[in-house]
């Protein structure tokens, strides 16, 4: 399926959702760079504490390790633990949910949220290179349902828009086909729509931002 901005969504994995964010060029270069940054983290994780079952038994050494699996989970969403690229974005995306106040319940949102194609009001862009990873499932639902009801009123001021501009195309900006106060009001009622495509991109970026932070030496953070 392919939703606005050229983002792909499949769910090949039970709690995960494959997602591929179309990113900015160079993006991609620079991820590539951070793969010997991913392997210092797991080499980091494999030295903690709570990694070793020495002089354990079978039963609890088992234990041990879905502590540990269980730990390492909250480490990548808090972006403690960067050793994978999914772990990068994860973080990222943890990181957006709480910044916009989205770390809450929400009401379902219906099939068209996740429909095919270019949402109403998406943005212009040219996105060149595709990043993609897989998302913790109940992260990927939460901004389905956020970008929906956080939308809502400004995609029903769009459909009136577009209902009392009929003829017109906005996104052609040398012959838009409305006066220059019908575009500004169309730009205006877009910009307040948000949209998981934007979201992705967001998640991938904070998430290299997060990994610039580990990566910088305690004497530059003093």
């Amino acid at each position: 399926m392919i939703d606005n901005l050229r983002t792909i969504i499949s769910f090949p994995v039970p709690g995960f959702v494959q997602v591929t964010a179309h990113v900015s060029f160079g993006t991609r270069k620079e991820l590539s760079g951070l793969k010997p940054f991913f392997k210092e983290q797991r080499a980091w994780a494999c030295e903690q504490p709570m990694a070793s079952v020495a002089g354990m038994d079978r039963r609890e050494a088992a234990a041990r390790r879905g502590l540990w699996a269980e730990e390492k989970v909250v480490l990548r969403r808090q972006g403690r633990l960067i050793d994978s690229l999914d772990a990068l974005v994860t973080g990222g995306l943890s990181r957006e949910v709480e910044e916009r106040g989205w770390n809450r319940e929400w009401e379902a949102c219906p099939r068209q949220a996740k429909a095919q194609g270019r949402s109403p009001g998406s943005p212009d862009g040219v996105w060149e290179e595709p990043v993609t990873v897989r998302l913790p499932a109940d992260l990927v639902h939460t901004v389905y349902c956020a970008c929906w009801h956080t939308s809502k009123d400004a995609r029903d001021l769009l459909e009136k828009w577009q209902a009392s501009h009929p003829k017109a195309r906005p996104n052609r900006m040398s012959r838009p086909g409305c006066d220059a106060a019908a575009l500004a009001e169309y730009q205006e009622i877009r910009s307040k729509i948000i949209h998981r495509g934007d979201i992705w991109r967001a998640a991938v970026i904070t998430g290299i931002g997060n990994a610039r932070a580990v990566q910088r030496p305690a004497t530059d953070t003093e």
